[in-house]
């Protein structure tokens, strides 16, 4: 309620042109938001995959220089075998004497240190059962004890794989490779070479795409991840659902992988908020052009509509011009090619007025013609109010209390019907129909009986002086007619809905159809000759003029052996409300 009052005073109090000018700007506005937001979320999802493809295809790269390195690695296990003296004192039974232990050392020493990415390397000779191993933190080769290949925990590995040739992922580093030297073309075992290849190619990876904000992830066929930048397990549950995105609505990522050849598994997450940062720098500068577009559209809309509605605004002067009296009938509004055809309907208009003004000016002579004779019937009241006094005060004197009473309620209707005033409290009114009735129960005793039902709501409420009154007398008068032995009326004020229903009730005479299209009629008249139901017909008259045609009077009968009547003012609880400033007797 309180927003369509706020809305209502607006609309009143801005003109035609800026109402539309507001409106309009609303509506441009309402759709504009909904489409930037649209091609950004657009565009967003278009950076997405191209990010996507673009980290795809450098994994896809990636992954061959890896394949490549563990083929180079594969390559470096077999080069003792081009080492002839090494070669030759593998053939030979027994413990190694001093020179040939050299040569084994030399041999392995000159290999570890061929390559600077090896973190250790192990050598097993078989025929010999000795075993040699040198390391980065030490330096130099070192006696190890002795195991026979069927022992070393990869030994299925490198014996099933092509070559005698066992390539393991290992956490600890990054691949370790086995190779078999085998007594060919017999494949008995002579000697086993074991290295473990530390982690600075995906080490330099990883640090590259950590330059672009991402974070390279390296996993090997059985799952077990190569690289260290936490969420691994969430990564490759990921990576196995086919998700393309990872984390929570703040820290969202982008997820893009790679399966390589060797089994491989390349994984890369980068913020979704960094690949969208140049978005959103061309997003704020399309919303800086959007709103200065905007900005001139609506300047541009309010000249516009500020042109188109000049013809109006030039008729509002104008009948600023007539409410101060000024009623030149020539001067009426251009249209500028007969928009709207203001000017003749202006015109047309003031013609009109002109004539209802004489007419007003004779009903005004009228009624002021009529207020003095209403001033010179007052004083008729005076002597009757004395003459109903006297009556009372004899009647008390003889102890005759029901004449008493009856004179009693007798001057309280006189009193209340010539007071001045249009509205009264509804409390006020069922007191007057109350005494009302008492007279008319005096008169026909029982065969008249009524009830009150009324809502707490609406005994506050201003309604029609005399209104209630003239309902009452209606069904009383016309319900006790023909041969009606009693009448029952009920009179019963309700709030139905959004309307206050003050409706009066018996089962008198009721009304015989024909009849009652004819109060129907005249009831929906202002012009109507009546000659019966005056009473009626007055008060839906006064209804029309009290509350602007909102309120109205309601019949309804039905025919014998029934014979309800109930007659009714119906008043919109918000024109009730409005006119509690009325004039009030």
């Amino acid at each position: 309620m309180r927003i369509t009052s706020y809305f209502r005073t607006w609309r009143n109090r801005t003109t035609l042109g800026k109402q539309l000018s507001r409106v309009l700007s609303l509506l441009l506005f309402l759709l504009l938001i909904p489409l930037l937001l649209y091609f950004q979320t657009a565009q967003s999802r278009v950076n997405l995959a191209h990010e996507a493809a673009a980290v795809e295809r450098v994994l896809a790269l990636e992954a061959v220089r890896l394949e490549d390195y563990i083929a180079e690695l594969g390559d470096y296990s077999l080069q003792l075998r081009n080492d002839s003296g090494f070669m030759g004192l593998l053939s030979r039974e027994g413990e190694l004497d001093y020179a040939r232990q050299r040569t084994v050392e030399s041999a392995l020493r000159m290999l570890y240190y061929s390559r600077d990415d090896i973190e250790w390397m192990e050598l097993y000779l078989v025929k010999s059962r000795a075993a040699f191993r040198i390391e980065s933190a030490r330096r130099k080769v070192l006696p190890l004890t002795y195991r026979p290949p069927e022992a070393l925990d990869d030994h299925d590995a490198f014996i099933a794989g092509p070559n005698y040739l066992s390539i393991r992922p290992e956490a600890a580093g990054f691949v370790r490779v086995t190779r078999t030297i085998i007594d060919s073309p017999r494949t008995t075992p002579l000697a086993v070479v074991r290295f473990l290849a530390d982690s600075s190619i995906p080490d330099a990876m990883a640090r590259s795409h950590a330059e672009n904000g991402e974070k390279l992830y390296l996993f090997s066929p059985e799952g077990v991840s190569l690289t260290r930048n936490g969420d691994e397990a969430a990564v490759l549950a990921a990576l196995e659902a086919g998700d393309t995105a990872l984390g929570g609505r703040k820290d969202r990522c982008m997820l893009a992988g790679f399966h390589g050849q060797t089994g491989l598994t390349l994984a890369v997450l980068k913020p979704i908020a960094l690949i969208n940062a140049a978005l959103g720098h061309y997003s704020a500068v399309t919303t800086v052009l959007v709103a200065l577009a905007l900005g001139l559209g609506l300047l541009l809309l309010e000249a516009a509509i500020r042109l188109f509605t000049q013809p109006v605004r030039d008729l509002a002067r104008r009948m600023q011009d007539v409410g101060r009296g000024a009623l030149r009938e020539k001067d009426g509004v251009r249209d500028g090619g007969g928009q709207l055809g203001l000017s003749a309907e202006a015109n047309h208009m003031l013609a009109g007025i002109s004539v209802l003004m004489d007419r007003s000016h004779v009903s005004e002579l009228n009624a002021r013609a009529a207020r003095l004779a209403a001033l010179e019937a007052q004083t008729n009241p005076h002597f009757l109010f004395n003459t109903l006094q006297a009556i009372a005060t004899e009647a008390i004197l003889a102890g005759d209390d029901k004449v008493y009473r009856m004179v009693t309620a007798l001057a309280a209707l006189m009193r209340y019907t010539i007071r001045g005033g249009n509205l009264v409290k509804l409390s006020t009114e069922l007191e007057i129909v109350e005494k009302y009735l008492r007279l008319q129960k005096s008169r026909f005793g029982e065969r008249l009986e009524y009830a009150f039902d009324v809502d707490d709501r609406l005994r506050d409420a201003d309604v029609p002086k005399l209104g209630l009154l003239a309902l009452a007398e209606n069904s009383v008068e016309h319900g006790m007619g023909g041969d009606v032995e009693a009448v029952r009326l009920g009179i019963r004020c309700r709030v139905e809905g959004d309307s206050a229903v003050i409706r009066v009730e018996d089962d008198g005479a009721g009304i015989p159809p024909e009849r009652m299209a004819e109060i129907r009629a005249m009831l929906d008249r202002d012009d109507a000759v009546v000659t019966r139901n005056i009473g009626l017909c007055n008060l839906a008259a006064r209804l029309r003029l009290l509350y602007g045609g909102a309120a109205r009077v309601a019949i309804e009968s039905d025919p014998a052996p029934e014979r309800r009547t109930v007659v009714s003012m119906i008043i919109p609880m918000e024109v009730l409300q409005d006119a509690q400033g009325a004039d009030r007797g």
